[in-house]
């Protein structure tokens, strides 16, 4: 059985053709906004390309924050070296990558951003529904769920139409709630942010679901063996769970990441 695995990248366009040799001396933040600034890239846009919050990008560029668990996520979504964004070693631009014609300056200076070719205002993309981005409000023992408002990119998450139209989604009944902890690494990491269909709860054996697990909202592989039910964790430090033990229950379905359709066998 073959996972997929990896945090998905939209197609973006990368950066300028400068290139850039070592810089040890250079810290993680200082890498991260020469990156983002050759890749002609604002924060909150570098945000939306690498599914993380423009506040986790700043925290990092200005050294509030060393952490590394999103360094892997940004790399991709700017094209670079993962290396080269965490040590400054090698070079900036990884060998197999060939960077496309840099980005033509817009005299516009609304804050719009760059999808293919055309200018398009945050809320505008084309062809896509709003999601709502929420987090859910859960207590064991008690069936159903709250969700609180959550206002990052004014509070929805914008989904193909073609996605929703082709599997018959109901848009009011899905939901954008972000993922929390580490136990679903390297698949999903702390802030990805992933839509759930609370429509379909029948639970589908190595399908992923959100689950009210002890009052505790989570993200996690539903496992068949036998006649039990175990919640499964991807990181290698979180073993299985029998659903016997605690008290569960299924919120949706997890249906959809910004970038990849999420239904099917891993």
């Amino acid at each position: 059985m073959s996972h997929i695995m990896g945090t998905p990248v939209s197609e973006v366009n990368r950066y300028s053709g400068r290139a850039v040799g070592n810089n040890i001396g250079m810290s993680i933040g200082n890498r991260l906004k020469q990156a983002r600034k050759a890749a002609k890239l604002t924060q909150m846009e570098l945000a939306a390309r690498s599914t993380l919050k423009q506040s986790t990008i700043s925290d990092l560029e200005v050294g509030k924050s060393q952490g590394t668990t999103y360094l892997a996520s940004l790399a991709a979504a700017l094209g670079v070296s993962a290396l080269w964004l965490e040590t400054g070693k090698g070079s900036m631009q990884p060998s197999a990558v060939q960077a496309p014609p840099p980005i033509e300056d817009t005299e516009e200076d609304e804050n719009p951003f760059v999808i293919g070719s055309m200018q398009v205002r945050a809320g505008e993309e084309p062809d896509t529904i709003p999601i709502r981005r929420v987090k859910l409000k859960l207590r064991a023992g008690i069936a159903g769920y709250e969700t609180e408002p959550q206002m990052e990119d004014g509070g929805v998450l914008n989904m193909p139409r073609r996605v929703i139209e082709r599997n018959n989604y109901v848009p009011h009944q899905l939901l954008a709630i972000p993922v929390r902890g580490c136990s679903m690494e390297p698949m999903f990491f702390e802030d990805d942010v992933v839509v759930i269909n609370t429509a379909d709860k029948k639970p589908v054996d190595r399908e992923l679901f959100a689950v009210n697990f002890n009052g505790e909202a989570c993200i996690k592989q539903l496992w068949k063996n036998g006649k039990d039910w175990f919640l499964r964790s991807f990181h290698p430090d979180h073993g299985p769970v029998n659903v016997r033990s605690g008290q569960c229950e299924i919120v949706g379905r997890v249906v959809y990441q910004p970038g990849r359709e999420l239904t099917g066998r891993l």
